[in-house]
């Protein structure tokens, strides 16, 4: 099978959640063609999706020192290491860095939203909603779902914090 349609299978293992046998397919890739970007891509999205964020981080890292301002990593690399719990302040500045490459993508903006309520930063997912609210109107569904979603959420943790008496 060649490495291109190798990578195509792997790509139809990935989409249809059949994980393991997509890694199998893009370890086996990558030993043959160790800089194959898009199979690093994938394999960093199937390391998160198997709940391998330390994998996904280092696939990651690996693809941003062959293609520093390739978005897709640094958006991966935010969200494996938010995944895994690693510094937040990186993870968040790596998305961030997703969004300035390619400011018309939704998904970093999303995931840079999701990655902010997790970490309970609801001030500055507030300021990020409105930022991705004028940078992509046309999401304008999506964006108010996550209004809701960050007004629910920080109002469970304000009602969660212990009463100073």
């Amino acid at each position: 099978m060649s490495l291109e349609a190798q990578l195509e299978r792997a790509r139809a293992e990935a989409k249809a959640k059949r994980f393991v046998t997509a890694e199998v397919l893009l370890r086996d890739l990558l030993k043959q063609d160790p800089d194959n970007i898009a199979a690093l891509d994938l394999l960093g999205f199937v390391a998160y999706f198997r709940g391998k964020p330390e994998q996904g981080e280092e696939v990651c890292r690996r693809v941003l020192q062959l293609s520093p301002d390739h978005a897709y990593a640094h958006k991966g690399l935010g969200l494996n290491m938010a995944k895994r719990g690693g510094d937040m302040d990186e993870a968040i500045a790596s998305i961030q860095r997703a969004i300035e490459l390619e400011p018309e993508w939704f998904d970093p903006r999303w995931d840079l939203l999701v990655t902010l309520l997790d970490a309970k930063r609801f001030e500055l997912a507030r300021a990020e909603l409105e930022r991705a609210r004028q940078a992509l109107p046309k999401h304008s569904t999506q964006w108010d779902a996550m209004e809701q979603e960050i007004h629910s959420r920080s109002t469970a943790a304000e009602s969660a914090e212990p009463l100073d008496r």
